[in-house]
């Protein structure tokens, strides 16, 4: 169809938009009435049927325009989308994967809400979880708004794009009990991985997310605080360490003995298993980020100082761990009676 409802900054204008073309030569037109858009679609077609040019309207290019697909789109700017970002690696790769669904060579201004719905049929079938598809979509959103402010996709057509977001069910939030870091601490003791230990106990002590501790450097370490600038949120913030976690974080660094993620993985897989929780889905290194928060407000510490101790952007985030804590709640309210007691 080479007529659709024309919109202005998202929104119907009540207008319609006649897009045709033919060979080298483009006509668009914007129409009131879909009467109107429908005999002037018939006319070009017809013109262009008898050889002939529509006149006023017709422009004719000398050359065709560039073709931006996804594929060359990616040639031009990867190392600058997404560049120095934590999340750089996992969003090319997001990129591959929507690429091979959609069709690297296919047309960015080919590209539309059914093509957002594919995707995230075709991840879902995949076994992708809604947060995982978001994530998937969220991407490639940001990869078509920089082709848009390129003008390397057609402005228009993307603001008719309805996007098939997921609605997040908030998941279980699993944490690490004393009981379970003694047997994370004797099982990988007893493996000789030291440094593998050190690396878990201090993710457990700071709460920070992986790929902050593994580009850790020792300009960061001033004392017992930690500095982080690049972080998942580009908010940089800084984290007391004792002088224990210090002491540990500091002997990794200088010996050059930071863990890979293949090899983390690996321990932590193994060490999984040991302790009998294979089936324990939950239980991944992020825990150990989860496990600091948990501790952290059942020390009594206010819940907007652990919001900028994780680095959250928002408080409901944080709010999460509110609520797999109820005993704390009980507290507040006992506390709440107590002080009433001793006023009446």
């Amino acid at each position: 169809m080479a007529i659709y409802p024309d919109k202005k900054d998202g929104k119907l204008t009540g207008k319609f938009r006649v897009e045709l073309q033919n060979k080298k030569e483009r006509f668009r037109k914007r129409c009131e009435t879909l009467q109107e858009a429908q005999q002037v679609e018939a006319s070009v077609k017809a013109a262009w049927a008898a050889g002939e040019a529509h006149t006023g309207v017709l422009a004719p290019v000398s050359a065709p325009e560039a073709l931006h697909t996804i594929e060359t789109v990616t040639q031009e700017v990867r190392g600058q989308l997404w560049r120095g970002q934590t999340g750089e690696v996992s969003a090319w790769a997001h990129m591959r994967e929507v690429g091979l669904i959609v069709g690297n060579n296919v047309s960015l201004d080919k590209i539309d809400t059914l093509t957002i719905d594919r995707i995230a049929r075709e991840l879902t079938k995949r076994g992708k979880k809604d947060t995982t598809v978001n994530r998937y979509l969220s991407h490639f959103r940001t990869f078509l708004v920089y082709a848009r402010d390129r003008k390397w996709m057609d402005r228009t057509r993307f603001a008719e794009i309805t996007w098939a977001w997921r609605k997040e069910v908030p998941g279980r939030i699993r944490w690490i009990t004393r009981k379970e870091e003694a047997q994370m601490r004797t099982y990988l003791l007893g493996k000789g991985q030291q440094d593998m230990w050190s690396f878990i106990k201090v993710a457990i002590e700071t709460g920070c997310r992986r790929s902050e501790l593994l580009t850790a450097k020792l300009d960061q370490i001033n004392g017992t605080r930690l500095h982080l600038w690049k972080t998942k949120t580009d908010l940089a913030r800084t984290i007391p360490m004792s002088e224990e976690t210090t002491k540990l974080l500091t002997g990794l660094i200088e010996r050059d003995a930071m863990p890979s993620k293949r090899g983390l993985r690996s321990w932590w897989d193994r060490m999984k298993d040991e302790m009998g929780l294979s089936a324990d889905e939950d239980f991944v290194f992020h825990t150990c980020r989860h496990t600091c928060a948990t501790r952290l407000l059942d020390a009594g510490v206010d819940i907007l100082v652990i919001k900028e101790w994780l680095g959250h952007t928002r408080i409901e985030t944080t709010q999460r761990y509110t609520h797999v804590k109820p005993k704390n709640l009980e507290a507040a309210l006992a506390a709440v009676g107590e002080m009433a007691l001793r006023a009446a």
